[in-house]
């Protein structure tokens, strides 16, 4: 068509005398006004990949309204984790997705601020009491009758099975249960009624969150998000809330923050949800594939459950025996540490975003320097370097469930790119000031629902009943 030749030669045109010196390679696509917006919302990594192999490390394109300028270079990611929020700031990026989400809107909302505010709920003197109501509610939701469970399984297939306790268990071990008794029997079925309509709502709106996170939801569904998030709003309010026993001192936390910055009653259970996504939404997939690798590798399972029982045996018990998993114990399994960052590694995909909130020169590790412009964002993508660079990880595409082993056991930490030890090799949970916070307390439930409760029925269903089952798993997006 002549018409569309003469405007990519206009635009091409303008790009040429328009840029800023040393600005990054420009891929605009060619579709105008959407740029490369379907491809890159479609399948982002394979998209990515694409670019990388087209332009290399640093390359800058258009998403529909937006330049995106995405590095991919793990020596040079310091660069923008410490760089200064004058020059490169998440809060700008972050309001505007808890806006289009969860339609909340925080007055003086700064994310490192709550961090600092949240960490230590989530972390070191308070992990064993954290994990150990994780122990309990997961007792509740797992033992009552693992015939059920084995139905379950075979009805809702293992994704579900996973993403549906973990969301369930951490829900009331960070919100609270309906009574204070754990042992109650009547106690337990409340809980259970209860973290069952909170699941059910929640999981029909995660499907809708990442569009709406790109504004791309349709008429239809918008009512339908809004239908759910009224309802876990109910859930979630005040007055149910302040009601809830064994509630976390990560929630009185947020509940005081949430207060202090002037937050009514209304927008309050909005970010209780928004909270209920950022804690739980992540810790049932990461249980679904790292149970998938272990049923798939007879030898990474054989490895975890020896290492599981030998554990145990240690301290003088067997399973039925315990009434509480210590720190001590979570501390003492480098085998499957190694099996969950290899599995991480392979499936979790976080973007780490910035907006650029002024013309500035961006350094990379080997001197290079690049322009960025104000109002462009500044993406990190650890998926595909370091995670699945071939310079550093040998067949990067395979489940290898000691990758993150040496031969004496221990943790393996020296990984390299180009020559040179890598700071970041593996980033499931972020890195600098975008590290995830609940880190600890994720890796401890993980840990605990996988190797104490679902792995042990998952191998047995294996071994048993469903083998062809496993080999046949479809696995979710």
């Amino acid at each position: 068509n002549p018409q569309i030749n003469i405007f990519l030669s206009l635009t091409a045109f303008t790009d040429l005398f328009s840029r800023l010196p040393r600005e990054p390679p420009l891929d605009r696509g060619f579709v105008p006004g959407l740029g490369h917006a379907v491809e890159f919302g479609k399948d982002a990594a394979s998209f990515l990949s694409k670019m990388k192999q087209k332009h290399g490390d640093i390359f800058t394109i258009q998403v529909a309204g937006k330049f995106i300028t995405i590095l991919l270079d793990p020596h040079s990611y310091d660069s923008v984790l410490w760089e200064s929020s004058s020059q490169l700031d998440f809060s700008k990026y972050a309001r505007l997705l808890m806006d289009r989400m969860f339609d909340v809107k925080l007055p003086d909302y700064d994310p490192n601020e709550e961090k600092v505010i949240l960490r230590s709920a989530l972390q070191n003197k308070n992990l064993p009491s954290l994990t150990k109501a994780m122990f309990f509610n997961l007792q509740t939701l797992l033992l009552s009758d693992p015939r059920n469970l084995s139905r379950q399984w075979i009805a809702e297939g293992l994704f579900h099975l996973s993403y549906g306790i973990m969301l369930r268990a951490g829900y009331l071990t960070l919100y609270g249960n309906e009574e204070e008794n754990y042992n109650d029997p009547s106690c337990q079925d409340k809980d259970r009624v209860h973290s069952a309509e909170v699941y059910n709502a929640f999981y029909k709106l995660d499907q809708l969150l990442m569009r709406a996170a790109r504004s791309m939801l349709t008429a239809a569904e918008k009512k339908e998000a809004a239908g759910l998030k009224g309802h876990l709003w109910k859930l979630l309010s005040v007055k149910r809330l302040n009601s809830k026993a064994n509630k976390s001192l990560w929630l009185e936390s947020y509940k005081q923050h949430l207060e202090e910055l002037g937050v009514d009653e209304d927008m309050q259970p909005r970010a209780m949800l928004m909270q209920l996504w950022a804690t739980q939404g992540n810790a049932g997939p990461a249980v679904f594939w790292l149970l998938l690798f272990l049923l798939k590798h007879p030898a990474a399972m054989a490895a975890v459950q020896g290492e599981l029982d030998k554990v145990i045996r240690n301290r003088g018990q067997t399973m039925k025996q315990m009434q509480g998993i210590s720190q001590e114990m979570l501390d003492s399994t480098p085998v499957f540490d190694s099996v969950l960052n290899e599995t991480l590694r392979l499936t979790a995909a976080p973007f780490i975003s910035r907006e650029v909130l002024a013309d500035m020169q961006l350094r990379l590790a080997d001197g290079r320097k690049f322009s960025l412009r104000k109002e462009d964002r500044l993406c990190l993508f650890p998926y595909l370097s370091p995670q699945m660079d071939s310079e550093i990880y040998e067949e990067p595409e395979k489940f290898k469930y000691d990758r993150f082993l040496n031969a004496d056991n221990t943790e393996k930490r020296d990984f390299y790119k180009g020559g040179e030890r890598l700071k970041y090799y593996n980033m499931p949970w972020g890195a600098g000031i975008n590290t995830c916070i609940g880190k600890f307390h994720a890796v401890n439930i993980i840990l605990a629902t996988c190797n104490i409760y679902i792995m042990p029925l998952a191998s047995a269903l294996y071994k048993y009943r469903l083998r062809p089952f496993v080999n046949s798993v479809s696995t979710p997006q």
